[in-house]
């Protein structure tokens, strides 16, 4: 017997598969950026306290891409925007910085 899936069918009642449940299609307009579900990176995490002041947005941008930081960037009010827990823990390594509510793999 192969991997069985359970997903509510279009008639409202959960049942078992042996497929995936076909993606779920957004309706025209709602933003990649806007939509809900587990997994808490697909806006990526931001964080005040990594952030800097917005006159030196620039500044912090050309430093991380100088030391080769990827999935670190910096919306124009100063938010750092980090895209992975590896470079959240890189960067944060590389300014002296501390998440001290981070879990295990921080």
């Amino acid at each position: 017997m192969g991997n069985q899936f359970l997903w509510k069918d279009s008639d409202g009642v959960n049942r078992w598969h042996d497929h995936k449940q076909p993606a779920k299609e957004y309706p025209a307009g709602v933003e990649k950026d806007k939509r809900c579900g587990s997994n808490g990176w697909a806006t990526g995490l931001k964080s005040l306290g990594a952030g800097v002041h917005f006159s030196q947005v620039k500044e912090f941008r050309k430093d991380a891409k100088q030391h080769g930081f990827t999935g670190v960037e910096f919306s124009n009010d100063g938010e750092c925007v980090f895209t992975s827990r590896g470079e959240r823990a890189r960067y944060l390594k590389h300014r002296g910085l501390v998440d001290r509510d981070g879990g295990y793999g921080d």
